[in-house]
């Protein structure tokens, strides 16, 4: 049984606690919340000790694996105190963004950085919650692209909704790895979110695009995930859940899937999340999305804020994350 403690008292705090609370091998053995009247509601609601600061919940409590589900604004210092203090911890994206997580600039990589060293020299796990990787239309999408359904990958497209921004970075760079460069078209200075439209370059030869916005509303998905190979091309979309792989060249069907009627992916991908965090923490494995996939994500946003203040200049991935450690 894997003893969890919580860092949260909030709505998504509360949620992945349920989850971990609920799985068969683990569960939530303390709460620790700096809101008095949250931290209350936090203890009756799983009925454990509750503290109001992280130094008081590390002398009190022995937990193995610490959620951490506190906003992007202000999570790097509490991770820094706990891997300080050797605990494995599991939390939220993005890494951070001190102006919120669609406007991530590369200050906030900086920032993040001597955490995601001090994690790199130890022997912790730490992981972040990318749980679109559990939806099984994203699922399909990357089976076909590491087995080689979709032949040599040549191009990928993608769009999204300012809600999912930092989930489809990730799935771009599960699926095919951390760009050379990006370059940027936006003005990182426009108000209430700037839109923007990215190119992308991966040392291989594959090119992509990623184009956000608040603008897109959800009657079209939120969120859509093309890559072309030389053999098929095949697309996820969607919260809900919907994947459909056409031929190369010919546009033929070759699997169409799409969830059940009133089953969305979203509430399940949540829980199997938490059952890839415990497994991992049972198995002495790293958590399904680790720190590197948090530094990655983190990695292509410094880049791309860097190109926009650049007036779109090509700006390599290596050079921004050099200068994030000086």
């Amino acid at each position: 049984m894997t003893k969890c403690a919580l860092i949260s008292g909030r709505g998504m705090g509360m949620m992945h606690g349920g989850n971990f609370h609920n799985h068969p091998d683990a569960e939530v053995v303390a709460v620790c919340e700096m809101n008095p009247d949250l931290l209350e509601k936090a203890k009756e609601h799983f009925g454990v000790p509750g503290y109001l600061t992280i130094q008081e919940l590390l002398d009190n409590c022995d937990a193995e694996l610490v959620l951490l589900i506190v906003n992007e604004t202000r999570r790097i210092p509490p991770l820094r105190e706990l891997l300080e203090a050797g605990q494995n911890v599991f939390t939220e994206k993005p890494l951070c963004g001190l102006q919120g997580q669609a406007t991530v600039r590369e200050s906030d990589l900086a920032i993040a950085a001597p955490a995601i060293a001090k994690w790199r020299d130890s022997n912790q796990k730490f992981g972040i919650d990318f749980n679109y990787r559990f939806m099984h239309h994203f699922k399909k999408l990357h089976d076909d692209v590491v087995n080689g359904t979709l032949g040599e990958i040549k191009m990928l497209h993608a769009r999204a909704h300012f809600n999912c921004w930092s989930h489809i970075i990730d799935q771009i760079l599960w699926n095919l790895g951390t760009p050379e460069w990006v370059s940027v078209t936006g003005d990182p200075n426009e108000g209430g979110g700037w839109q923007r439209l990215i190119h992308i370059g991966w040392e291989n030869g594959v090119v992509g695009t990623l184009t956000g916005t608040n603008l897109w509303g959800y009657d079209d998905h939120p969120l859509r995930v093309k890559i072309l190979g030389d053999k098929s091309y095949a697309e996820a979309k969607g919260l809900d859940g919907s994947y459909l792989r056409r031929k190369a060249g010919n546009s033929e069907i070759e699997e169409k899937w799409e969830n059940e009627p009133g089953k969305p992916e979203m509430p399940e991908s949540f829980k199997r999340m938490a059952d890839g965090v415990i497994n991992a923490m049972q198995s002495d494995q790293p958590f399904p999305a680790d720190g590197e996939a948090a530094w990655a994500e983190l990695l292509f946003e410094a880049a791309v804020h860097r190109s926009a203040l650049q007036n779109g200049a090509r700006v390599y991935l290596d050079d921004v994350d050099r200068a994030a450690f000086v």
